[in-house]
């Protein structure tokens, strides 16, 4: 009981926060949540080492100086992620066209003409305002399935899950996630997982990721495999003056696709890499968009006793 009144308090107190928030212009919201965040950098020692050593790892020819702005540079656009969710439902077709540059879509587009029965696998990730990168797209009136972990609290999940659907995208559960990922893109729909965190190392293969071996999710190279899907790989950066673009590409996988020579294991360890090259290339174009605070190489080979994070 004790716990059903604490998390009712909670859920009406964020939806207040959000509230208020909404009436605010959208740089009061990413100064607001950007604070919050560097707040949390501040107070959180383990937090900013965990950005330091991320940052090491992928940028060893950078000087400390460049790490420090680019963390610092990170708060704003967590911050910015925050206050673009806030804003999902009130956004329009109109605002996107107008906000928002995708430069793939008449390509995309083309693409899911070829074959309406089959939609397309998107890679993609926790670089800059991701929950913003489906709903643009589906404002263009193009929807798309994203897999997403659920949160424990019906009423949390229920509230986000809707401000995640309000243009027609569609969110699936990441307990079972497969099996609906290769069944959406079946009926026509696009489905996109977002591929760039730590997993175990039984979910896991183990590619290359800034040069440095790190465990990555299966699922890609598995949907590829079952589907023949054409895949893109995908992110959204803020490019000034509330406007965003989103880079995409489409990642041709054929020739691994259709090697005999190659067993299926191979074949999506070779596709995961494939497609991880070109998403790092993007955190690369946009270093302070990433999730740096996120412990992407905790999870190590097999005989491998380094320890990356203290």
């Amino acid at each position: 009981m004790v716990k059903e009144i604490s998390e009712v308090i909670a859920y009406g107190l964020v939806r207040l926060l959000v509230a208020t928030l909404g009436v605010l212009p959208q740089s009061a919201r990413v100064a607001f949540f950007g604070g919050l965040f560097r707040i949390i950098f501040a107070f959180f020692p383990r937090i900013r080492r965990t950005i330091e050593q991320n940052l090491k790892l992928a940028f060893p020819e950078k000087d400390a100086a460049w790490r420090k702005d680019i963390a610092r540079k990170n708060a704003t656009e967590l911050g910015r992620l925050l206050a673009d969710t806030v804003r999902l439902p009130s956004l329009t077709p109109e605002w996107g066209e107008s906000h928002v540059e995708i430069k793939v879509l008449e390509q995309y587009q083309a693409r899911l003409k070829e074959d309406p029965s089959r939609g397309i696998l998107i890679a993609t990730g926790h670089l800059g305002s991701f929950e913003l990168l489906g709903h643009a797209i589906g404002l263009r009136g193009l929807p798309l399935a994203a897999v997403a972990r659920k949160f424990q609290s019906q009423r949390f999940d229920a509230w986000w899950t809707g401000l995640r659907e309000a243009r027609g995208n569609k969110i699936i559960d990441r307990r079972g996630a497969f099996k609906e990922v290769v069944a959406t893109i079946g009926s026509g729909m696009s489905a996109a997982i977002l591929f760039d965190q730590n997993v175990t190392r039984n979910h896991a293969v183990f590619v290359n990721w800034f040069g440095v071996p790190a465990a990555t999710t299966r699922a890609v190279g598995l949907a590829a495999l079952r589907t023949g899907a054409p895949l893109y790989v995908a992110s959204i950066r803020y490019i000034g003056e509330d406007r965003y673009s989103v880079d995409a590409l489409e990642c041709d996988y054929t020739d691994i696709y259709q090697d005999d020579k190659l067993s299926s294991d191979e074949k999506v360890v070779l596709i995961t890499q494939r497609v991880a090259d070109h998403y790092c290339e993007m955190i690369r174009n946009f270093p302070e968009g990433w999730f740096w605070l996120h412990r992407r190489w905790k999870t190590r080979p097999d005989g491998e006793n380094l320890k990356i994070y203290s």
